[in-house]
Order: structure tokens, then C-alpha cells, then sequence
């Protein structure tokens, strides 16, 4: 049965309404969709009065500090005393994803969950799912939500819209940016967002020392001519103190998913924890990214996907590298 948007909107409304305490959650290595639907929702529920903490996995990255009202509790320091009545989770497929299944675990009685997501892997684990797969990013479908309840934007929440509208289309360059996006966006900006501020922050401003990261990984380019594939690696010897892991492993995938005569690109991250987080991106119409991802446990869309393994990146004596 299809879902009917504006009506399950109106529910979602009215159970934030009615909620006493409540907790927004994204998955693990946040990027600025995550942030920015975060950040845009906690404005809301500011708006609304309503009690509410932001749960985060990491810091909000340098490049967009510029956006306002993070003020994250971290998983280790979650306060489990409260017991969240609903839980909002935002830009994951599944439960797992955003350890919601731990957080749950932690409190008396089971609360409502919410599940805002563009995953078209979206597994529907919420009591309320609010899932559009044909739209951009988690931002896209939560500036439809406060349009569709008739809620005022305002400038801070039309940023954090625009910086993960952008995040998630590449600055709109990618196969998930529709009209309907371009749109969206040229209303936030009616509202005070900054596309200057959004674009440069995410895809233009660079230090100095990511640049030095960025060459170290771009060295390890493997290329498969026969399959039109393209490969690279990041170490955890690659990665400088004070450089975001996450915004050098999305910025490359997304860099060289762009290279002539490149059909499909896999990056490996190398974490400090024993896991190997694996990102795969491609252009090609004929490529569905999302169904490898999923095999091995992720998911994420056709064009752009990821998923996590343990295990450690070794050399072996070929000059290529294997999993252990």
C-alpha cells in the first residue's frame, strides 16, 4: 500500500506533539546529509518547545561549523536515566545502522521510532516510516515534511537543508539530483540560505593538510581496464591529526567517480576499531552500486552506497592489497 505523504506528515506531527522526551539519531560517520537533517529537525523541535537531544557518533566536521544548534550528547555519554518516548532516526536503512537497537535496549519501555529516510534499501523499521527513495537526500524529504504541515522556515534551518541537499548530490551533479531538488533549493535560498557559504564549505575549502591526505591516497589508484573499475585505498598512516576521516573518504569516492572511462569505483577505509568501511560509487546507468552494498551488509542507493567489514588491509608482495 502506498504511503500517502501528507497524511503520515500530520502523524508525525502530532507525535512529537505528544512527546515528553525525545531522541534524534543518524547512522555512524555521519555526512552532511546526516548533520544537516539533524540540525534542521533539532530547529524545529526547538520551534515547537519540545525537549529533545541529538545523538552523535562524532564531532560536527570543521567545514561545517558554520551551521548552528549541533549541541550533540555522544553515544558514551548518553544519559540513561531518561527514557526517550520517541526516537527519531534520520538517513538510515535499517536499525543497526544507527545502533538504535542498542539505544532501545537501554530503556524501560520500547518508544515510538520514527524513520526518516531516501534510502530506496529502507528496510521500514519504524512505527512511522516517512521514506521517499526518488528524492535527493534525508534533508530533501524533511523540508517536504515542514512544508507539508505548513511550518515557517527560517534561515538556520533552510542551511542546514541546502548543506545536505548539496552533500548528498555533489554540489547537484550526481544521478540523484532531479528538478525537484533544484527547486527545493532555490526556495531555501528565499528563506536566507547561503549557497556560497553551503557549496564552498562542502566541496572548495580544503586544508592544506587534506590535500597532503588526498595525494597520499590518489598514489594508490588501481584501475581495472577490462572492467572499467577503479580502486583505492585509505590507511589509517594516510590520515594527519585533525583531519575528518569522513570528509576524506567522501570526498575522494566522490572525486574519482568522476574519471573518464571509470564505470565503478570501490574505496576502502582502513579504522582504527578493526572494521573496513567500503564505499562504492558509479555513473553508469547499468550499475546498481545498492545490491553489492547490501551483500555485504550496507546499503545506500544505485548510484552511490556503502557498507562495513572487519578485518585489516594488508600488501601483499604483488603491490595490491587483500582483507584479513
Amino acid at each position: 500500500m502506498a504511503m500517502d505523504f501528507n497524511q503520515t506528515s500530520q502523524k508525525i506531527h502530532n507525535q512529537i506533539l505528544r512527546a515528553k522526551e525525545i531522541l534524534i539519531i543518524s547512522h555512524k560517520q555521519p555526512d552532511a546529509d546526516a548533520f544537516g537533517s539533524m540540525i534542521a529537525l533539532g530547529h524545529w523541535l526547538d520551534a515547537l518547545g519540545k525537549k529533545h537531544h541529538k545523538l552523535a557518533y562524532q564531532p560536527l566536521p570543521e567545514n561545517l561549523g558554520w551551521l548552528t544548534d549541533y549541541r550533540p550528547v555522544f553515544i558514551d555519554a548518553l544519559d540513561e536515566k531518561i527514557q526517550y518516548d520517541l526516537i527519531i532516526v534520520l538517513d538510515s536503512s535499517d536499525l543497526i545502522r544507527s545502533k538504535t537497537d542498542q539505544i532501545i535496549s537501554l530503556l524501560e519501555t520500547k518508544p515510538l521510532i520514527i524513520n526518516i529516510d531516501h534510502h530506496h534499501t529502507n528496510d521500514f523499521f519504524g512505527d512511522l516510516n516517512l521514506v521517499l527513495p526518488d528524492a535527493s537526500s534525508t534533508t530533501e524529504v524533511i523540508y517536504r515534511l515542514l512544508k507539508s504541515i505548513n511550518f515557517s522556515l527560517n534561515r538556520h534551518i533552510a542551511n542546514a537543508l541546502l548543506a545536505g541537499m548539496l552533500g548528498d548530490t555533489y554540489n547537484f551533479t550526481n544521478a540523484n539530483t532531479k528538478e525537484q531538488a533544484m527547486a527545493m533549493a532555490s526556495n531555501l535560498l528565499l528563506f536566507g540560505a547561503s549557497l556560497n557559504q553551503a557549496s564552498d564549505s562542502l566541496l572548495k575549502i580544503k586544508s592544506l593538510d587534506s590535500m597532503i591526505v588526498w595525494g597520499e591516497i590518489l598514489k594508490k589508484i588501481k584501475y581495472n581496464s577490462n572492467l572499467g573499475i577503479a580502486s583505492a585505498l585509505i590507511l589509517q598512516a594516510d590520515i594527519k591529526p585533525g583531519v575528518s576521516e569522513t570528509e576524506i573518504s567522501e570526498g575522494i569516492a566522490n572525486f574519482l567517480n568522476s574519471l573518464d572511462g571509470v564505470k565503478a569505483l570501490l574505496l576502502l577505509h582502513q579504522q582504527t576499531n578493526g572494521l573496513i568501511k567500503g564505499s562504492l560509487r558509479t555513473n553508469d546507468d547499468l550499475i546498481d552500486v545498492s545490491k553489492l552494498a547490501k551483500i555485504l551488509g550496507g546499503g545506500g542507493h544505485k548510484k552511490a552506497a556503502g557498507f562495513t567489514l572487519q578485518g585489516q588491509l594488508i600488501q601483499t608482495e604483488q603491490d595490491s592489497w587483500k582483507i584479513i
